[in-house]
C-alpha cells in the first residue's frame, strides 16, 4: 500500500470528502427512512462525479429541505401525508436551482391542516389563492385580509372591512381590510 502524504491541502481535501460522504449518507437515510423520498429522487444530490464545491452545494440543498420538513413537523405538527409532497416540491426545486435559503416555497396547505391554529392566532395578514379551471382556462385570484389598510384614505371608509367581532367574537376590536392582490383573466375562444 502506498503512503499518502498528509502535508499541504491533501489532508484537508480528504477530510472534506469523508465529511461530505457521511453527511450525504445521513440525509439520504433520513429522507428514505421517513419515506419522504426515494434513492432515485436523491441521486443528483449524492453523486460523487461532480467537483467538491458542487458536492458542498448538494449537501446545503439537502440540509435546507430537511430544515423545512423539520419545521413543518415540529412547529406545525404536520403529518406524513403533507410532508411527502412538500419534500418532493423542495427536492424538485433544488434539482434545478442553486442553494438559496431565501427562496420562498409555496407549499399547498389545506385549511384543515391549520384549523387548530385559528382560535389562538391573531394574524396581521392572511392570504389565500383561489384557482379554478385548468390550462389556458385557469383563473387565479389572490385575496388578502390585513389589519392594515391597503391605502391610508381607507381608514375613513368602511368599504371592504370586516370587524373582529364578526370574525372572532373577541374582546379586542380590530378591523380587517379585504383586498384583491392579484386576479388573472380567463381568455375565452
Amino acid at each position: 500500500m502506498e503512503a499518502v502524504s498528509l502535508t499541504g491541502i491533501t489532508s484537508v481535501q480528504m477530510l472534506l470528502e469523508n465529511g461530505l460522504d457521511k453527511m450525504k449518507k445521513d440525509y439520504v437515510s433520513f429522507f428514505i427512512g421517513q419515506e419522504l423520498a426515494t434513492l432515485t429522487s436523491l441521486d443528483c444530490f449524492i453523486s460523487t462525479s461532480v467537483d467538491l464545491q458542487e458536492q458542498v452545494h448538494c449537501v446545503q440543498k439537502l440540509h435546507h429541505v430537511l430544515e423545512i420538513m423539520v419545521s413543518c413537523t415540529v412547529l406545525l405538527q404536520f403529518k406524513h401525508e403533507s410532508l411527502f409532497p412538500w419534500t418532493q416540491i423542495c427536492i424538485n426545486y433544488y434539482r434545478e436551482n442553486p442553494p438559496d435559503e431565501k427562496h420562498v416555497f409555496q407549499l399547498p396547505v389545506s385549511s384543515a391542516l391549520v384549523k387548530k391554529f385559528y382560535p389562538d392566532s391573531h394574524p396581521e395578514v392572511w392570504k389565500v389563492d383561489i384557482s379554478s379551471g385548468h390550462g389556458p382556462k385557469e383563473a387565479k385570484t389572490t385575496w388578502q385580509v390585513s389589519t392594515n389598510p391597503p391605502v391610508e384614505h381607507m381608514m375613513s371608509n368602511n368599504t371592504g372591512l370586516l370587524s373582529d367581532s364578526t370574525v372572532n367574537a373577541g374582546i379586542e376590536e380590530k378591523m380587517y381590510f379585504i383586498t384583491v392582490v392579484k386576479c388573472s383573466q380567463v381568455h375565452f375562444r
